[in-house]
This record gives structure tokens, sequence and C-alpha cells, in this order.
């Protein structure tokens, strides 16, 4: 039997970022899918190890959009990671106002080589267009006879990567819309459900607990137990249906999710599948979750409504 090529995947988190974002690819509301990019790169190969390199944002002012990046990036960072993702950190320097990282290129090269050093790899995907891994590159290819696959966006790759790599693949806008994360994400109170079994179908990224206050109306619970959940695309419509039938038959909730195009909001037995692009379902579900005597705050899904956290 062919033994299959091994190849291991290096990514460059804070330079990819910029590149996509030239190239017109939203970086909040729509999270690039990492995986399925590095499935496609990887095809029938045999994908040995992905790696992805970032410097952590801090909050470095103490104001609440510093602390929202914070948070933000984690949270992404957690998704990588249950995908299977080494995340390997670096330090983002402040300096007058300029933001820069420090030490992602370094770890990057410096994993590159011992890899190659190793034996560890036949082939390195570099998702990267730092003209400083050139060296690491070289010495890869040409004193360890390893093969590196060059990945560039846009109309303006490295012509620097592209020398030095045995191939280089460049990819447009375009291209890079099928691998645009359209994954559901939401927020699910465990006590909501009947039962738990429904949890098992789904991805929880995080999970919190927060004391029931006055204001939620729960009398009946001590505390919330809030998982952040995600949910494959085609996996919608049947998660939402589970959920319908397996919310508190004696109590009033409701759970939510949504991607770029559709929000489920979802009571028991009552399902608004609400299109993004016309949303005008939002006022019966609104409305639904009033009669059932959910108050107000909470049901507030239009976007111009000031929502309160649950």
């Amino acid at each position: 039997m062919e033994k299959k090529e091994r190849v291991a995947v290096y990514i460059d988190g804070g330079n990819t970022y910029k590149r996509l974002k030239w190239l017109g690819i939203p970086q909040k509301s729509t999270r690039m899918d990492y995986s399925a990019f590095v499935k496609h790169l990887v095809g029938d190969r045999e994908l040995i190890s992905k790696r992805y390199y970032v410097g952590i944002v801090r909050n470095v002012d103490g104001s609440e959009k510093s602390e929202k990046m914070v948070k933000d990036q984690q949270k992404f960072l957690n998704i990588l990671k249950t995908e299977n993702f080494e995340v390997k950190h670096g330090k983002i320097m402040y300096d007058d106002g300029n933001i820069r990282e420090k030490g992602v290129d370094v770890k990057l090269a410096i994993d590159l080589v011992i890899g190659a050093v190793d034996n560890m790899y036949d082939t390195a995907i570099v998702i990267s267009s730092d003209t400083d891994l050139i060296p690491a590159i070289k010495y890869v290819c040409k004193a360890k006879k390893k093969n590196v696959e060059y990945i560039g966006f846009g109309s303006n790759p490295s012509l620097g990567m592209i020398k030095e790599s045995l191939v280089s693949r460049v990819f447009s806008d375009i291209d890079m819309v099928k691998f645009q994360r359209s994954n559901y994400r939401g927020v699910i109170i465990e006590e909501s459900l009947e039962t738990k079994e429904v949890l098992k179908d789904i991805k929880i990224l995080e999970t919190k607990i927060e004391p029931v206050k006055e204001k939620h109306k729960t009398p009946w619970v001590k505390q919330w137990t809030l998982h952040t959940i995600e949910i494959k695309e085609e996996n919608g419509e049947n998660i939402a249906e589970k959920l319908s039938q397996n919310l508190d038959k004696k109590h009033s909730w409701y759970a939510d999710f949504k991607n770029k195009d559709y929000h489920f909001i979802i009571y028991r037995e009552k399902i608004f599948k609400v299109d993004l692009k016309n949303p005008i379902l939002y006022k019966d579900a609104k409305e639904y979750g009033i009669s059932l005597g959910i108050p107000e705050y909470q049901v507030n899904f239009v976007p111009e409504d000031k929502v309160l956290k649950r």
C-alpha cells in the first residue's frame, strides 16, 4: 500500500486576518471556517498537524471595546481548539496607538524548521505572506528536502514566498466565499430543557452560570446555566425542532441561534425562522413570547432595539 504524503499546516493568524479583510471578507460577523479551508488544502493527503499562530489581545486601556475584543478573540480561539487546532500564542505590542504582533513569525519559523529536522512531515502548507519566513522556508526546502506550499490571497501575493516555495496557491475573494463560517451561534439555558439529551447533538463553546434575579421572572430556579453553542448550518432545522419539543412544559422559555442569513427563535412547539434580509417575523416572535409571559426585554429580537442580556 502506497504511503500517504504527510502534511503539516501552519497559519499565521494575524497576517491571514489582514489579507482576508483586504479581500472584503468580514472578520467579525462571519469568521473564516479554517477547518474547511485546511481540509480543502490537504485534500486526500494525510493531515499530521494544524497550527494557528496569533498575538493575544489585551485590555490595555480598561475600555468596554477592548474587553469585547479580548472576549471575541478567546471565543474564536476556543472554537479552533475544539476543532483540534494547536493554537500558539505571540504578543501584541501597543506603541503610540499602533498595534503590531511580536514573536508570532518567529514561533512559526521555529516550528517549521523543527518539523523538518524531526521528519514530522513531507509537505508544509504555510498560510502567510510574511517574508520574514523566507529564511526558514529556504532551509526546509534546500537543507531538509521538504516541500513547502505557499498560500496567498488577493491580487498582491508575496512574490518572495512564491519564489521559494515548491507550490503556490493564491485565492481570490470569490474562492474564499465557500470557506466562510455560516454555522449558527446562540445561547441555550440548560434549566429551560426537560432533559439534557438534546445537548449531546450540539457543540458547546462556553458555559457560564448566572444567578437568577427578580427581573428574570424565573423564581422556580436559583440559577441559569448558559451554554454558548454552535450548530452546523445543515443541522439548524433539526436542532430547532428538537429544542422546541424539549423545552420545559411547565414554564415559558425560549432558545435562539442565528447565522448571517437566518435567526431561529424557538418556543415550546413553536418556531420562528427569521430571514435576516427581510426580518418581518421578529415582530410576531416578540408578540408570541410576551403572550407566554416572557419579559419584553428578553424578546426584543429586532437588531435596532436595545436588547438587554438574558
